[in-house]
């Protein structure tokens, strides 16, 4: 509801000022509004001219509506094409997620091992990319560090994924995780890139 207010209020604040003050005038005067028609003389006018202000305003007041009218239903359109946009993406982020291969686990396992929700990733690896591109993983800082492993930035695991690495693969990142899988996760498919932005992170306290 807030933001169709703001939908509707955004109609006076990008469209010609001058066509309310018109609207409003003309129709003060029609309707003889606080006696202004008496006070101004516009009674004493000639009732054809009178005719004319009154055709002005009946076309103002259309417009106004026309505009209002399109804001509201521009406003529905985009809602609807939100809430479409966030289904489509969180069924992208699942189909994802069911489908990590073992790489893309040991990197996101690096939030589990560091316990946070944001941590330093090298920006060019592989399965960083492909985990940024599959919405799981979001830009935290605009901020990076170089490596050997080149750019290293920080991004975000939110909570809500974390739980949801934990009901679909449990053996590694539950509370009763699998100590010999979880091993030989971390040992034989964390990329190299990934041991270097945590090497240079420790080196330069960051």
């Amino acid at each position: 509801m807030e933001n169709l207010i703001k939908a509707i209020l955004d109609i006076f604040r990008t469209h010609n000022i001058l066509l309310y003050v018109v609207c409003i005038v003309s129709g003060v005067l029609s309707y003889n509004v606080f006696g202004l028609a008496e006070l101004t003389g516009f009674v004493n006018i000639k009732g054809e001219y009178r005719n004319y202000v009154g055709l002005v305003f009946l076309v103002c007041v259309i417009t106004v509506l026309v505009l209002c009218i399109k804001s509201i239903v521009s406003y529905f359109r985009h809602s609807i094409t939100d809430i479409k946009n966030r289904k489509e993406k969180g069924r992208l982020i699942e189909q994802k997620l069911i489908n990590l291969t073992n790489p893309e686990k040991a990197v996101l396992f690096q939030y589990f091992i560091q316990n946070s929700e944001t941590i330093w990733l090298p920006l060019s690896g592989q399965e960083v990319v492909e985990l940024c591109n599959s919405h799981i993983l979001t830009l935290a800082s605009s901020s990076s560090r170089p490596t050997i492993a080149g750019q290293a930035v920080m991004l975000k695991l939110s909570q809500l994924l974390k739980q949801r690495l934990a009901n679909l693969y449990p053996e590694i990142y539950s509370n009763n995780y699998d100590q010999n899988v979880v091993n030989d996760l971390v040992l034989k498919f964390t990329p190299n890139s990934v041991h270097e932005v945590n090497k240079n992170r420790k080196i330069f306290n960051y």
